[in-house]
């Protein structure tokens, strides 16, 4: 077994940017071996270049996905094995994410469908994706990152908030399913973050209060917390991080 298949292995969605690039930086930074993936390949191409830099023993792979297309989706799984092995797959990071600013009756088929097939199917694919590794091997973290629409319902935004309540309602029934074998599941639930999905969202409401949002390094921080700190985060735990002060668990 060569090094790179001693060490545990991260799959992190929407890792482009924002809070999935920060993610995966850590855990680079963490002897984590790190698959990142996203759409836009330029973003990837640039996260696997900073993170060989990081140098030590960090091990990185880039692909092109998209989360909702289940063919990609194994294509990114199988390529992990190949690289690393499947004795090592043990840490999941559902963070991939799309959000459009529209009352229902002016969100289009096509938007309502990329916002559930990108928030709620992709982690559904991805997790079954990895289900059997982990099961295994009896060992593994899943952290769904979630947010305060996935507990809330707000105007403008029915179709996030739709998606962010499935999310939620998955990991709650993934964690009863998982239980006996060792498998952790988890969700944070965030506030604003200054990411650029939240600029596209609303630009000039980003501007205003981009410096009161929650840093995209700091929520990546906490969920390394929940991946590593087995005491403090149990299976079907959750978290709130609506800013630098306020914590809740669940």
């Amino acid at each position: 077994m060569t090094q790179e298949e001693n060490k545990k292995t991260a799959i992190i969605t929407g890792s482009g940017r924002g809070i999935g690039r920060d993610t995966a930086i850590l855990l680079a930074k963490h002897g984590v071996n790190v698959v990142v993936c996203s759409r836009t390949e330029n973003e990837i191409n640039s996260l696997v270049y900073e993170i060989k830099r990081i140098g030590g023993n960090a091990n990185i792979l880039g692909v092109k996905c998209d989360v909702s297309i289940s063919s990609q989706v194994i294509s990114v799984v199988k390529s992990a094995i190949d690289k690393f092995g499947s004795e090592t797959i043990d840490i999941l990071v559902n963070n991939a994410g799309v959000a459009f600013n529209k009352k229902l009756i002016d969100t289009s088929e096509q938007e309502w469908s990329q916002t559930i097939n990108t928030n709620l199917k992709g982690a559904f694919l991805f997790t079954k994706a990895v289900l059997p590794f982990m099961i295994k091997r009896r060992s593994g973290a899943i952290v769904n990152v979630n947010s305060g629409a996935g507990k809330t319902g707000f105007s403008n935004l029915s179709s996030y908030c739709a998606s962010k309540f499935g999310l939620f309602g998955l990991a709650e029934s993934l964690a009863l399913e998982v239980d006996a074998y060792n498998i952790r599941v988890m969700t944070i639930f965030l506030g604003q973050v200054a990411t650029k999905m939240w600029q596209d969202f609303d630009q000039s409401y980003y501007e205003k209060n981009k410096k009161r949002m929650l840093d995209s390094h700091n929520v990546a921080e906490k969920i390394a917390d929940m991946i590593f700190d087995t005491k403090n985060y149990k299976n079907g735990d959750s978290l709130e991080m609506y800013n630098l002060n306020t914590f809740a668990t669940g």
